[in-house]
């Protein structure tokens, strides 16, 4: 170069993290256009590169410039890897490194927290399964983007900004004074995610599982997530309790929705309530 660029340290940023978020240039955002125009005009391509990063006998300005987005991307797959660890393990290394570089280059991040990275990872596989033309879908594929939800649901869980210092449900407590937590989560798969999940996390090394019709429940409690299998009429009736209903409300409106279980319901709701309380999921209104 013959002379010092003057470029604006707010353009300057902009187009160096246009080139790290979106290195394989994926978006309609060319990385040149966060430059001034004097630099736009003297740019023989839409990136910059030449005008700005200076060349030495080893490497040119773009090998100079791939070193910094090889660690970057290297950090998000490191990112990808940790938010689906379960996942990663069912796929196997490469095909999820595949899953997650394809991922990667056409949703670049531009969230500034690496949580969010994953968000649209599950709605990614499923649009880009590899029997989607089939009329029969393959049943390992439903697994996988249903893992993929889980964990990033799971994650969603933790991070959650709640009241760890909750008022606790007591025996003289009664059905109208009762709530969930806020930080709990109620799902509903056709897989036994949850089985599978705390198999991987025990080390087990648990094999791909059978279809199998399954609820679950995550609790957070002190800061560690707790999860529990349900049957399909304790899940009805969280998903009630989930939508802001006291229990009074949820259990007549479960009774009305479910008239055949209601004189079950009656029974075994005592137990079902003392058994939340227990795994601290109920709280005072």
């Amino acid at each position: 170069m013959d002379k010092p660029l003057n470029i604006p340290l707010r353009q300057f940023q902009q187009w160096m993290q246009q080139l790290l978020l979106d290195p394989f240039q994926q978006t309609e955002v060319p990385p040149v256009s966060y430059l001034p125009d004097s630099i736009q005009e003297q740019s023989q391509d839409t990136t910059g590169i030449q005008n700005i990063i200076e060349a030495t006998s080893k490497l040119d300005a773009r090998r100079h410039l791939g070193i910094y987005q090889r660690g970057y991307i290297a950090r998000l797959r490191n990112c990808m890897s940790q938010q689906f660890s379960a996942l990663e393990y069912a796929l196997g290394e490469d095909i999820f490194i595949a899953f997650a570089d394809g991922y990667l280059a056409s949703q670049p991040s531009t969230h500034y927290n690496l949580a969010e990275l994953g968000r649209a990872f599950p709605s990614y596989m499923q649009a880009t399964r590899p029997d989607a033309t089939s009329e029969v879908k393959e049943d390992w594929i439903d697994f996988m983007i249903e893992l993929a939800k889980f964990e990033f649901d799971f994650g969603v869980l933790y991070d959650q900004k709640g009241d760890e210092d909750f008022v606790p449900v007591s025996s003289e407590d009664t059905d109208a004074d009762i709530v969930l937590r806020d930080v709990c989560g109620i799902f509903e798969y056709q897989i036994p995610i949850r089985w599978y999940y705390t198999e991987f996390k025990q080390d087990k090394n648990p094999a791909l599982p059978h279809p199998f019709h399954s609820f679950c429940l995550v609790v957070r409690h002190n800061y560690q997530l707790y999860l529990y299998d349900l049957h399909l009429e304790q899940y009805a009736f969280l998903r009630l309790m989930k939508e802001g209903m006291n229990a009074a409300e949820a259990g007549e409106k479960f009774k009305r929705l479910r008239p055949g279980f209601a004189d079950t319901f009656v029974a075994v709701w005592p137990e079902w309530r003392r058994r939340w309380m227990d795994v601290k999921l109920l709280r005072k209104k």
